[in-house]
């Protein structure tokens, strides 16, 4: 996938920016607060219908205008299309060759996006609610029954815990048995995903980091199993039910629902040490490194198209070893990459091939 021209009117600090020929590696650098990241949220909106900075749609739009709009043409298997998404505080409206599409799945179907910033270096260090947007959001981009499965689980959720506050007790069985249906569906396809990382973490953790220490994710979730892997969706749901009965009364004590993929986790090991705790900073990036990096292959695979890899201020977070060897990866594997700095000189721009443009309170000027 690749974008060749992206087109922004009123979105966050951009009036109306009109930018094209892009290259394989796009720099944007300049002073902070100037709109690096507004220029990469945009791409990311236009390939997933989503912010990886805010929730609120308000948020996109220019302070003085009712609706934003982005625009990019976009080469995917030799064809292009023109991808639109106009944003209003109300709903998202995204169309392909001046058509609106719908569903949205379908608008997002073959759009490859993988996005680095500094908050993914708090994926280990921060809390549970971090880790499964990390795990929801990438499961979201390249399946859509999963966010479909996902919307329902929180509505059911919501109603539930409705129920245990006002002492429902029968809606609480039944809204319970329905919450049990669509968790068990959530955890499986998360532990699918995790199986898949763990095959490729490995190796990619040897390569950054020169030791031959393995990385492993686990899952952690209130069903008490030691291994997951032989363990079928209804198997799932059986253990739920069984916890769910468990920790009936608490959940009537603490009015709210104590069981499902709501409350899940993950930890990052390499070899037997768990490094939230226990990990040095360096291992800690090398981990969060080696995740994106097998994020991206795994997206590749699922989506049968190369990933456009967005990387914001990532020179802040990432030694001069990391960011080449992420440089380096990159390109062998044929990604576009958009990249936001405070520096013009992170690398060897002629290797790369890098096109180099300069951010100035919402003007971009090409160097």
């Amino acid at each position: 996938m690749y974008l060749e021209q992206l087109a922004l009117q009123n979105f966050r600090n951009y009036t109306n920016v009109f930018l094209h020929s892009f290259s394989k590696m796009n720099i944007f650098y300049g002073l902070n607060a100037q709109g690096k990241t507004n220029l990469l949220e945009a791409i990311y909106v236009l390939c997933t219908l989503q912010s990886f900075r805010t929730a609120q749609r308000k948020d996109l739009i220019h302070w003085q205008s009712q609706a934003a709009r982005v625009e990019g043409h976009l080469r995917l298997a030799e064809i292009q299309k023109k991808y639109t998404v106009v944003v209003e505080s109300s709903a998202k409206t995204p169309s392909i060759n001046d058509k609106d599409v719908y569903p949205l799945s379908a608008y997002r179907e073959h759009l490859n996006v993988i996005c680095f910033c500094p908050l993914d270096m708090q994926i280990l260090q921060g809390g549970p609610h971090l880790r499964r947007r990390y795990l929801d959001r990438i499961l979201f981009s390249f399946n859509p029954l999963y966010a479909h499965e996902a919307g329902k689980y929180i509505r059911v959720l919501l109603q539930r815990n409705r129920a245990l506050q006002f002492g429902n007790k029968e809606e609480v069985l039944t809204w319970g048995e329905t919450l049990i249906n669509y968790g068990a569906k959530i955890i499986s396809k998360r532990l699918q995903f995790i199986e898949k990382l763990n095959t490729l973490t490995s190796n990619l953790y040897h390569a950054i980091s020169g030791t031959e220490e393995s990385l492993n994710v686990r899952y952690k979730t209130a069903i008490n199993v030691c291994d997951f892997n032989y363990l079928s969706e209804s198997d799932l749901g059986e253990k739920l039910r069984v916890c769910q009965q468990q920790l009936c009364s608490e959940e009537q004590r603490q009015k709210r629902s104590l069981v499902g993929p709501h409350l899940d986790d993950f930890e990052v090991f390499v070899g037997h040490k768990n490094l939230k705790h226990f990990g040095s900073q360096g291992e800690q990036r090398t981990a969060i490194l080696t995740l994106k990096l097998t994020e991206f292959l795994i997206s590749r695979e699922e989506k049968k198209t190369e990933p456009i890899f967005l990387l914001d201020d990532i020179s802040s977070e990432l030694d001069e070893h990391r960011r080449n060897f992420l440089f380096t990866e990159l390109n062998q594997q044929n990604a576009q990459v958009f990249l936001t700095s405070t520096q013009n000189n992170l690398m060897d721009l002629n290797q790369h091939e890098a096109r180099i443009y300069e951010v100035q309170e919402g003007k971009i000027l090409r160097k």
